[in-house]
């Protein structure tokens, strides 16, 4: 079975959140990777919802705020 694109995106932006909100890398590279992955809107919304009670608070408010104030959410 192929994946489509939005999923593949999609997969990759959530698990690269799910990696730096593990502790496993820094908020510069996890933008990065946000960035890279094209998901906006809605649909990182989701990503975040479906992960708030994953990994360290701190760490999701700091990645958070940063994807509001670069207009992505």
């Amino acid at each position: 079975m192929v994946k489509s694109v939005g999923s593949a995106t999609k997969w990759y932006a959530r698990n690269s959140l799910r990696a730096y909100l593990e502790g496993g890398k820094d908020l510069n590279w996890v933008i990065g990777s946000i960035r890279s992955s094209g998901v906006r809107g809605q649909e990182l919304a989701d990503i975040f919802d479906f992960l708030k009670d994953h990994g360290e608070t701190t760490r999701y408010q700091e990645v958070y705020s940063k994807c509001k104030e670069l207009g992505w959410l």
